[in-house]
């Protein structure tokens, strides 16, 4: 409200007349009358009656992950594993067998081929076993009968690591597929048996060519502890305390899974110069079913009420036009709660035709191209003047008042590439990993009842891609 001051009675009539309890018209309309002229600066003068409302609630708390896709292609898989595999399994000459002589014979695999089952990764592996048997006559051995028995054998590696980061172990099974008869005799059991022997052999060799996840793990680990720097003295401290991996898929033969990383963060300025890094104990590796990929870390950048303040006065500074009614001069920031939504209050000082307090509500924004944040939705608060001057003063707070945020976040996608390329370091040869960092953005800006909270994201893909 305004309050009458004393004045000449020549011009009591013009004056009072705009003035409340005791006036005809509303304070809005007297700030809108006439032409302002110096004599009439501050010949009104405006109660710095303050609105008063509940805080908003805080900003919930964010999580964040580092999300990497692993893509492996079954042809890089099957050439690895053939390898790690001998072609020929097994071999012998001349084995004594009893009565029927003796037999040579060698055990070869075919080309390893993958697919996919429901909670394991299938091995197809194709022997053939080449068996001769001949009959010792002095220093010779006549050969009196041959055949080639084929076998299927299948191996099955789990598709999940375990909570401790390893690889269960593999399962085999055999089949005959094409028997073998000698001069009468059925040697399929026996071939079964031997082929069941070095097919053993096999499925240790795949168990022992599975990764140490755990090691590779543990090093990423500790370098999510280390800060990310977004600029001389700012930085990103990472907190993860969540270590994931999402259930495989095959994709036209690429198979597709992702192990990820979750936790808070929080920005620390100035950056703890030559701070120890101490990661937390590795924990559990969990599985989820969701198919959330890639990387978004969500990081809430914080400013005082006072920092608040101040920038916006510095950025409403000689806005005051030759001819306007009112202009800002100062401006106290605030958070206040209003029909449950969060909103900016602005005890606003003003100079001109009237002097004192005004008081508005507004919605905080992130402008993207000018990288400050800016207010919109201006209006005034319940119990302030109204009218066309007020509403111009509005309008012209909301073309120049801004705030820059107190983090430079365009440092960080370039930050944030560099520590997902660590990741890659010692990785074997046929194995790569690619990222792509998004351009940072903040998602929303909310009113806090300690400062304004400006929520940067950051995003991006890493892929793993074994071919």
């Amino acid at each position: 409200m305004f309050r009458c001051a004393p004045v000449r009675l020549a011009v009591a009539s013009a004056v009072l007349a705009g003035l409340a309890t005791s006036c005809a018209r509303s304070p809005a309309r007297d700030l809108d009358s006439g032409a302002l002229s110096e004599s009439e600066q501050c010949s009104q003068r405006v109660d710095a009656t303050p609105f008063t409302a509940a805080p908003p609630p805080a900003l919930p708390a964010q999580r964040s992950r580092i999300g990497v896709d692993v893509r492996a292609e079954l042809s890089a898989l099957e050439r690895e594993l053939g390898r790690a595999v001998p072609v020929t399994l097994a071999s012998e000459q001349r084995r004594p067998v009893g009565a029927p002589g003796e037999v040579s014979y060698v055990v070869r695999r075919g080309r390893f081929g993958l697919s996919l089952g429901p909670d394991r990764l299938l091995v197809n592996v194709p022997v053939e076993v080449e068996v001769e048997i001949c009959k010792p006559l002095g220093p010779f051995c006549p050969t009196y009968g041959r055949c080639s028995p084929r076998l299927a054998a299948v191996a099955s590696v789990p598709l999940y690591f375990d909570e401790n980061y390893a690889v269960g172990r593999s399962r085999v099974g055999i089949s005959l597929q094409r028997s073998c008869v000698i001069a009468g005799i059925d040697a399929a059991p026996q071939i079964k048996s031997q082929a069941a022997r070095e097919i053993g052999n096999v499925q240790r060799r795949i168990d022992a060519s599975m990764p140490d996840l755990r090691g590779s793990v543990a090093g990423v680990w500790e370098l999510l502890h280390h800060p990310i720097a977004l600029g001389r003295s700012t930085c990103l401290l990472i907190t993860p305390d969540r270590i994931t991996q999402s259930r495989p898929k095959l994709s036209k033969r690429t198979l597709e899974s992702q192990l990820g990383a979750e936790g808070t963060l929080r920005i620390q300025d100035p950056c703890e110069a030559n701070g120890s890094v101490k990661p937390a104990p590795l924990p559990p590796l969990t599985t989820r079913e969701d198919t959330t990929r890639g990387i978004e870390l969500r990081v809430p950048i914080r400013a005082s009420w006072g920092d608040v303040s101040a920038g916006l006065t510095r950025s409403i500074a000689n806005r005051g036009a030759r001819g306007s009614q009112i202009w800002a001069t100062k401006i106290d920031a605030s958070a206040v709660s209003v029909d449950g939504k969060p909103a900016v209050l602005l005890r606003t000082t003003v100079a001109g035709r009237a002097c004192g307090d005004l008081w508005f509500l507004a919605e905080p924004w992130f402008d993207s191209k000018t990288g400050r944040v800016r207010l919109r939705n201006l209006r005034a608060a319940p119990g302030t003047a109204q009218g066309t001057t007020v509403s111009a003063l509005a309008r012209s707070i909301e073309e120049h008042a801004s705030v820059a945020l107190p983090v430079d976040i365009s440092a960080g996608p370039a930050s944030l590439g560099a520590l997902v390329q660590g990741f890659g370091t010692g990785l074997p040869e046929g194995v790569a990993i690619e990222s792509e960092m998004a351009k940072a953005t903040v998602e929303r800006v909310h009113p806090e009842a300690e400062g304004l909270v400006a929520l940067a994201v950051f995003a991006g893909s890493t892929t793993l891609r074994v071919q």
